[in-house]
Formats: structure tokens, sequence, C-alpha cells
């Protein structure tokens, strides 16, 4: 038993109060009344001690006080504070740490789905401009043979009108050279040549 509660047992078996007045602040106070059995000022102790005081008035049945028990160990339990409060602490501290966590978390998963992003962004533009390109190659090589098939057909013209037999066979030969007008680019190029295809009545197979 601490020395307060003992100063407290021995005012209550001196002055056999009937009621007791426990205070936990000035405006905080709350009767305790003494029963009539054994251990009874264990009892009231026992009621006293279940919420925190500061002091303790003993009256009689009149309400007169006999007595007054002051509770100096209100400053030790207020020093117990020190740790409680280092406690909570540390718990705010754990928890910034896991809120700095998460927010770190999330900017690193940010930054990976944005270079992700970038290098699908980057990837589908590589294919639009292959794509772009070989558009541009096949266009530029349809032109040339419809330019080449104008010119055949301009000089088939004139050698039906004056008659010449070579320049006639010739221009009979356009079709296949049109055909592997691919082929000879590539050869040019220094890439590899097309395969030409038979073709018959103008139809490729």
């Amino acid at each position: 038993m601490s020395p307060t509660l003992a100063k407290l047992l021995a005012s209550l078996k001196r002055h056999n109060p009937t009621k007791v007045r426990a205070y936990a602040g000035d405006d905080d106070a709350r009767d305790i009344a003494v029963p009539t059995r054994r251990k009874k000022w264990s009892q009231v102790i026992e009621v006293i001690e279940a919420r925190s005081w500061s002091r303790v008035e003993l009256l009689d049945k009149s309400g007169a006080l006999l007595g007054v028990v002051e509770n100096t160990e209100s400053a030790r339990e207020l020093e117990d504070v020190g740790p409680a409060i280092t406690g909570t602490g540390a718990q705010v501290q754990l928890a910034e740490r896991i809120v700095g966590l998460v927010l770190r978390g999330q900017r690193e998963t940010m930054q990976f789905r944005d270079a992700e992003v970038t290098a699908l962004l980057k990837a589908q533009g590589d294919v639009v401009r292959e794509m772009t390109a070989g558009m541009r190659a096949l266009t530029a090589m349809y032109q040339e043979q419809v330019d080449a098939a104008s010119s055949v057909a301009e000089l088939r013209a004139t050698a039906a009108a004056g008659g010449n037999s070579d320049l006639q066979q010739l221009l009979d030969a356009a079709p296949a050279l049109l055909q592997m007008l691919p082929m000879l680019k590539g050869l040019l190029a220094g890439g590899d040549a097309p395969t030409a295809t038979k073709t018959t009545n103008g139809v490729n197979h």
C-alpha cells in the first residue's frame, strides 16, 4: 500500500466517518457511502481508487467535516505521462513513415507507368512511320508503271502509223519489261530483286 493510501486508511479508522467525499478536481466531487459490514474501509478505499482523486473529505452524518486527506501521489502520476507521450510520438513517427512509404510507392508506380506509356507511344509512332514510308514507295512505283505504260501506248501508236516493225516488236515486249521494273530497281539499289510472276492475258498468277 502506498503512503497516501496508508494515511487515508489511518484517517478513516481514526475519524470513523459516515460519508466520504472524493474530489477529482475542484468541481468534480462524488460522495461515497460507508458500508456497515466488515472491511468497510478497504471497500471505501477501492471505490475511491476506482477513479483519479486529489482530495478526500471525511464527513459525519450531519455533513460536518471531520478530516481531509490530500493525494500527494498525483504529481507522480503526472510525471508518468512522459513515457506515454513518448510512446504516442513513436506511433506518430511510425504512421508518418508508413505514409511516406505509401507516397513513394505511388510515385514510383506512376513513373513506371509513364515510362511504359512513353515506350508504347514511341513504338506506335515507329510503326506508323514505317507504314507511311512503305505506302509512299508503293505509290511511287505504281506512278512509274503508269507513266511507263502511257509512254508505251504513245510509242505503239507512233510505230503503227510509221510501219516500224522493230519498234513494234519492242513494244510487244513492253508488258514483260513493265513487270520486271521492280526487279530491275531492286538490282540497281543493291537489294533482293522480287520474283517476277507469270501473266496470262494481263492477269498476275
